[in-house]
């Protein structure tokens, strides 16, 4: 969990970037690496949310990278999504702005979380060859495999705040943690924050078999990382469907999964993720 960890402070941090492409505002955060020489890593986030889902990580990721996070279009700080509202259309607004931040012959590693997870693929395969490592976590877009968790409506301005919060722990637990420990204040505060500025609906482009269609296609190193308890993966049956779609995609691909852990695999398991994408582990 990310305990002690303040979205605040880690936002002080950062230093604060804003790039227009195809008339779509995004919002970007950096920080430099902890020692020189350092490549880019590029954190994409999952649907309904914003750079916040990799809160507990990124602290941890500057001793090996210099860590970039973008809001998707739609959400958190970055501007609408402009028609045409699929995945390929959001990789190539992050793809352009990225471009203009880092330059081109830039080697880079990408991780996506969930639904950022489908836009990780179609970015890696278009920045090829400089994107060197696909991290994908809790990804979607494998289409039939998909499980769609049913969630109560998000609470209106209406609701007090005990019954709000009490919605919000109620969904994180159905859909995005599995151990009840993990949906600490911070959680619920993260969830709040990023539904309350959510503007793309995307659960219908998670269910689609986009991911699955590019995975033979991405040349960079494939790395999958699944929750054992990941609600959106249909038990370890699932996982494991999926683990044989990452092998035919890509032979010397690595999967892993992480027991005791649900679809929010950074929050709840942020030293493990950490050490996986910083390549201390296989």
């Amino acid at each position: 969990m990310a305990s002690g960890v303040s979205i605040d402070a880690m936002q002080a941090r950062a230093e604060a970037h804003s790039t227009l492409q195809g008339g779509c505002r995004l919002s970007w955060l950096h920080w430099p690496a902890l020692k020189p020489g350092a490549r880019h890593l590029l954190l994409l986030h999952g649907g309904y949310g914003s750079w916040n889902h990799w809160l507990a990580n990124i602290q941890g990721l500057r001793s090996g990278y210099e860590v970039w996070a973008v809001d998707l279009p739609g959400l958190g700080d970055s501007g609408d999504l402009p028609e045409p509202h699929d995945v390929p259309h959001i990789a190539r607004l992050i793809f352009s702005g990225w471009l203009k931040l880092i330059g081109e012959q830039q080697a880079f590693d990408v991780a996506g979380f969930s639904f950022g997870a489908m836009v990780a693929g179609e970015l890696a395969i278009l920045a090829d060859p400089y994107c060197r490592r696909c991290i994908l976590v809790g990804a979607v877009g494998f289409g039939k495999l998909q499980v769609q968790v049913e969630l109560l409506p998000p609470p209106g301005p209406e609701r007090d705040e005990a019954d709000a919060e009490a919605v919000h722990r109620e969904n994180l637990q159905r859909l995005m943690l599995y151990n009840p420990d993990s949906i600490d204040a911070l959680a619920v505060q993260l969830h709040a924050r990023n539904l309350a500025r959510f503007r793309l609906r995307s659960r219908s482009m998670a269910r689609s078999d986009q991911l699955l269609e590019n995975l033979p296609r991405i040349r960079a190193r494939l790395i999958g990382i699944w929750g054992e308890h990941d609600a959106t993966a249909g038990g370890l049956a699932g996982i494991e469907e999926r683990r044989g779609m990452f092998t035919a995609g890509q032979s010397d691909s690595r999967f892993y999964v992480l027991p005791g852990v649900g679809h929010w695999a950074m929050y709840e398991a942020p030293r493990r993720i950490n050490s996986l994408i910083l390549g201390e582990e296989g």
